[in-house]
Order: structure tokens, then C-alpha cells, then sequence
């Protein structure tokens, strides 16, 4: 009998003995996720018999959907998630085993995301083969999963933090995504939509912390991906704008497309008009807020 763990595009064979997953580089199995603890959890292969251990994982695991308590026997192709990831468990009588490997990987240069060498194209992204260079195979099953956990896990982990006034740890989850955004916009390849969910949070978080860093983080990220801010950005701007700095950093984006160096869709032109009338309105509403906090008694 013979057991393996299908994680992303590649399977890992599970020896006899213990194989620990986690987010550390020194686990078998390391899987970046910030939502996997640095030793997650621990799977045992004893007497023909596979069980899962959660070794106390902040944000635990699930087994089939079903969250894991301390140790559970694993079943053919039971689904184990651990932070944003599922890996999928096989046992396999070793006259249906064949030999696959499972050495080194390849990191796509286009999307960045890991695949198993032999293709030639990846698999994610039609990108050739031929285009990635040697220097850029990872080993084993260490493989970084940045998008696969943003895209799955992103929005929920904050919907979560959010209510619940875990301001520090929503404001690391969302580093990480901005980290993400910002190296998407470098190779000119930021989608709006996916801009916008981290831009949405980002405003969330600026408000509810009463804190600029991330307001001014919304605007010059667009600046630099020479975009307009769809309407429900605009409207999260709209609660932000006492803020120190909003004005400055709305200018700043402002200046991008008067100049030309961003051209502007006819779509567009309607949501640019507003964010000028709103750099307006924040303008003319400074010195009154000035005013209003003025000694009456002073000359």
C-alpha cells in the first residue's frame, strides 16, 4: 500500500514515519499561506494506517469541510484544507502505483505560479516553457502560493478580522496583498477588479482605524497603475476624507490623467469628474474645518 498528498499540480509521497506540513521552511511539506501555522499539522503513516494530527494551528484545520480536533484517520481522497489550501489524499495498492515524479518545479515567469517540469507551456498561463529560466525550478513541494491564497482566502479572512476588531492581524493579511498588488502593477499586469477587492478593504480598514497610511495607499496604487477608481472605491473615499493627506494623495492621482499620461476611457470620464469634485469639496472644506476649531477669543 502506498499513500500520497496531491497539493496544487504536484503529489508527494507519504513514507512510513511522520510527514509535518506547515509554513516553515524546516517542515517536509512547507506551503506559504500566513494563514498556515509555521508547524501546522502532522501526518503519520503507521501499519498500513494514515492519520492526521492539527499540532494546535491558530487557524486550524478541516478534513472534508469538517474541522479537525486533535487527530483523525485519513480516508482515500479526503480533502484536507489547511489555511487557503487543499491538499487531497490517496491511498493506492502498489499494483496501481506508478512511479511520478516529484522533484523540482517550475516557477512560471509570467504569473508566477509554481508547476511541475515537463510541460511545455505552463499550465496556468500558456506561457512557454522556453521563456523561464533554469534559475527559476523550486524544489520539491516547497512552493510559494501568493495568489492561490489571495484570490480564496483574502476576502474572507478579512470580512472576519474586520467585525471583530483584529485590526493588527487584518492589517498583515492585507501587506501581504498589497505587496502582491504592487508587483502586479510593476510588470503591467494589475487587473481592476482584483485592485479594487484589496483597495475596498484597504478604505475599511483607513476608516475604522481613523489611520491615513492605507487611504494614501488606495490612491497612489492607482496612480501607479494609471487607473480610475471605480464608484465604490469613490464611495469609500467619500468617509475618508478628513484624513490627513487625503487631499494630497487625490491630487497626486488627479495629476496623472489631466496630464495626459494616463489616457481615460469614455466609460470612465463620468467616475474621473467625480473624484474632482470630491478633491474639490475637500479642498474648500479644510479651511472651514480650520476655522471651526479656531479660538473665538483670538484676534
Amino acid at each position: 500500500m502506498r499513500f500520497r498528498l496531491r497539493f496544487l499540480l504536484q503529489e508527494h509521497d507519504l513514507p512510513p514515519g511522520e510527514t509535518i506540513l506547515g509554513r516553515s521552511p524546516d517542515c517536509h511539506i512547507t506551503i506559504e499561506d500566513p494563514l498556515i501555522s509555521r508547524q501546522h499539522a502532522r501526518i503519520v503513516v503507521e501499519h498500513g494506517t494514515v492519520t492526521f494530527h492539527d499540532l494546535g494551528s491558530r487557524n486550524g484545520s478541516r478534513i472534508n469541510g469538517r474541522p479537525v480536533s486533535g487527530s483523525q484517520v485519513l480516508a482515500d481522497q479526503d480533502r484536507v484544507r489547511l489555511g487557503a489550501q487543499e491538499l487531497v489524499f490517496f491511498r493506492m495498492e502498489t499494483s496501481q502505483f506508478a512511479p511520478r515524479s516529484t522533484g523540482a518545479m517550475r516557477l512560471c515567469g509570467r504569473c508566477k505560479t509554481p508547476f511541475p517540469e515537463g510541460p511545455l507551456v505552463c499550465p496556468h498561463c500558456g506561457h512557454a516553457v522556453t521563456a523561464v529560466r533554469e534559475e527559476e525550478t523550486v524544489p520539491g513541494i516547497s512552493v510559494p502560493v501568493r495568489r492561490a491564497w489571495i484570490a480564496q482566502m483574502f476576502g474572507d479572512f478579512m470580512d472576519r478580522a474586520l467585525p471583530q476588531g483584529k485590526y493588527a492581524e487584518a492589517d498583515r493579511i492585507l501587506r501581504r496583498a498589497a505587496e502582491e498588488a504592487e508587483e502586479r502593477i510593476a510588470g503591467g499586469e494589475i487587473d481592476a477588479s482584483y485592485l479594487a477587492r484589496i483597495a475596498e478593504y484597504a478604505l475599511k480598514l483607513a476608516l475604522l482605524k481613523r489611520d491615513s497610511q492605507w487611504l494614501c495607499w488606495v490612491l497612489d496604487a492607482y496612480r501607479r497603475a494609471k487607473k480610475i477608481p471605480p464608484a465604490t472605491i469613490a464611495a469609500g473615499l467619500e468617509q475618508v476624507t478628513d484624513l490627513a493627506g487625503f487631499s494630497e494623495a487625490l491630487e497626486r492621482l488627479l495629476a496623472v490623467h489631466h496630464a495626459g499620461e494616463a489616457p481615460v476611457a469614455e466609460e470612465d470620464a463620468p467616475q474621473l469628474a467625480a473624484l474632482e469634485r470630491l478633491a474639490e469639496h475637500a479642498t474648500t472644506a479644510a479651511p472651514a474645518a480650520a476655522g471651526a476649531t479656531e479660538d473665538p477669543s483670538s484676534p
